[in-house]
């Protein structure tokens, strides 16, 4: 009895001893971004620099979207904001990966650059940016147009739920 005593009594030293050290790593997606105090961003909708239709609006709903379900910033209007993402669809390109001659299916892959960065709205300084944020994601292509649009479409869609995820992560771990 005297020894489970001793044990439990060491084994609580230990971990007293133990627990304030930590190796300094944290998820994905937590911190305190790079301005500590942060309580509000804006996201209007990107520029669009391709001939893809509607990207600016897919992919700034995706990234508001993001912060709304993760909740550590509000989204408010422009005029409410600290901090206002601009972004900006650089590229859109697509390379054929797989092809099968049967059915006349080709398996595309899609390429998306974004242009993204964080301004603080007091001063204008750039608190968070990412210059040529590149993703790509597969797609069918098929020799039904309708189904190919669709796939395409679907795949452009994902794809800004994907990158928004990360810039989102990425910006509140300041990285």
């Amino acid at each position: 009895m005297k020894q489970t005593r001793n044990r439990t009594i060491l084994l609580a030293l230990l971990a007293v001893l133990f627990l304030p050290v930590s190796c300094g790593y944290h998820f994905t997606g937590e911190g305190a971004g790079p301005r500590p105090g942060l309580r509000s961003v804006a996201i209007p909708v990107f520029e669009n620099s391709t001939s893809e239709p509607d990207l600016g609006s897919i992919f700034a709903g995706a990234l508001r979207n993001e912060f709304l379900l993760r909740g550590q910033l509000q989204v408010v209007p422009v005029e409410q904001a600290e901090a206002i993402f601009r972004g900006r669809m650089t590229s859109v390109f697509s390379s054929a990966v797989a092809h099968r001659e049967a059915e006349a299916t080709i398996q595309t892959r899609l390429y998306l650059t974004l242009e993204i960065k964080c301004v603080d709205v007091r001063d204008g300084s750039i608190l968070w940016q990412d210059p040529s944020f590149t993703y790509y994601q597969t797609f069918i292509q098929s020799s039904d147009p309708n189904v190919s649009f669709t796939n395409r479409r679907a795949a452009i869609e994902l794809l800004a739920r994907e990158m928004s995820v990360r810039i989102h992560d990425r910006f509140l771990s300041n990285f």
